[in-house]
């Protein structure tokens, strides 16, 4: 259910610029959703075509490192990731979001 509501709030959303050709996603590595499940569920949905591009997280930790996270676990859902130097819990920068780049219409 979790991949449908994303897919359909994706949809909803490039709707709302007529009607659509092609959609441009860009998915954070570390977003909630994998690539795959994403996919899915645009292909089952959508009727319009669709890019889905990854985007590389980068995050902060306290002991002063800045960079890709170390991904410790990855579920349908959820998302696991420590510093790969110390192994705590870093701040996200960048690259937990789902965003809707752009899109063509007719």
């Amino acid at each position: 259910m979790h991949g449908i509501h994303i897919a359909g709030e994706l949809i909803a959303k490039a709707r709302e610029q007529g009607k659509v050709r092609k959609a441009f996603i860009e998915l954070g590595k570390l977003a909630n959703i994998s690539k795959a499940d994403l996919s899915r569920q645009m292909k089952n949905l959508a009727g319009f075509n669709f890019v889905i591009e990854e985007e590389e997280a980068k995050v902060r930790c306290g002991c002063g490192y800045e960079g890709k996270p170390k991904i410790t676990e990855r579920q349908h859902d959820i998302v696991l990731f420590e510093c790969p130097l110390c192994g705590e819990k870093p701040e996200v920068l960048n690259g937990d979001e789902i965003v809707l780049k752009s899109v063509e219409v007719e």
